[in-house]
């Protein structure tokens, strides 16, 4: 049974008939024996496993988020033919995608779109979070990167990361192992030539910002905007030295509206204390 608890979040109030679980002692994917960690059940056999190999190549390119074709059909025959990693991708050919069984259209397009994927800017942090380091989701790339340049976080202790706001002593050991393991398979991918943007350090920012109107401002972007893309806006923010939310809360300093945003959600911030800008009133306010 259960209720909405606080009109949003799935409440579990009480259980009416009881189930026993069925849990596997065997990895139904490759047949390896399980292995209990924390509260995680999972599969040791990283290397050999097929479905930890697809996932891991389709995690790879789900988060690059500028590459199309790459989905869960494409990357099984990709592995039923002897593809088992994302550098192998990055070395097939027209040829070759045709002997796997990809008409030219297709491949032609597959081809087209991981040079996109180099070519097109993309932010060091969410380059890092495609590889699928343990604990460290897009949030905690960006913040180990605002500390620290990306090619010298695999030489960081534990100690370093601990350093770092938000990363606790068990995170920080898990990133460190997780590092050390994914080293080679990140050089020679990084070494492809990615057009990577690279995340100001703080200090940085700091300067560059020069106590700007916006630095250090935590602002939440919503609704549709006209003179650019929410995303830009987001990442000029961010070099602007501002923090950018994904919701409004007792913390937001500015909520900027673009169209064809409800009433309530503008009522709601400005209950909190929430200054709320429109698009050219942001613009301006930057100078712009």
């Amino acid at each position: 049974e259960l209720t909405r608890s606080g009109l949003v979040i799935p409440k579990i109030e009480r259980v009416i008939i009881p189930s026993k679980p069925q849990l596997p002692a065997r990895c139904p994917s490759c047949q390896s024996e399980l292995i209990w960690d924390s509260d995680y059940l999972y599969c040791p056999n990283k290397s050999q496993c097929p479905a930890q190999i697809e996932n891991t190549v389709e995690h790879f390119f789900k988060t690059l988020a500028n590459v199309d074709g790459f989905g869960r059909k494409t990357i099984e025959k990709l592995h039923e033919n002897g593809i088992d990693s994302v550098y192998e991708i990055y070395q097939l050919n027209m040829e070759r995608l045709q002997e796997m069984g990809f008409g030219e259209k297709t491949a032609g397009n597959l081809m087209d779109q991981l040079e996109r994927s180099k070519s097109e800017p993309i932010e060091d942090w969410r380059f890092l979070g495609a590889f699928g380091i343990h604990r460290m989701g897009l949030g905690n790339c960006e913040r180990l990167l605002q500390h620290f340049p990306l090619l010298d976080i695999f030489g960081l202790a534990v100690e370093d990361i601990i350093s770092v706001e938000g990363f606790a002593e068990k995170t920080s050991e898990a990133v460190v192992l997780c590092l050390k393991n994914i080293q080679p398979d990140f050089f020679r991918i990084y070494q492809l030539g990615f057009n990577l943007l690279t995340t100001p350090l703080i200090a940085d920012q700091a300067d560059a910002a020069n106590h700007g109107p916006i630095f250090n401002k935590v602002i939440v972007f919503t609704g549709a905007m006209k003179r650019a893309k929410r995303d830009e806006m987001k990442k000029e923010a961010k070099r602007a030295g501002a923090k950018v939310g994904s919701s409004v809360t007792g913390n937001t300093d500015y909520l900027v509206a673009g169209e064809k945003v409800g009433e309530a959600k503008i009522n709601a911030a400005k209950e909190k204390g929430v200054a709320v800008l429109s698009e050219d009133e942001y613009f301006a306010l930057l100078g712009q």
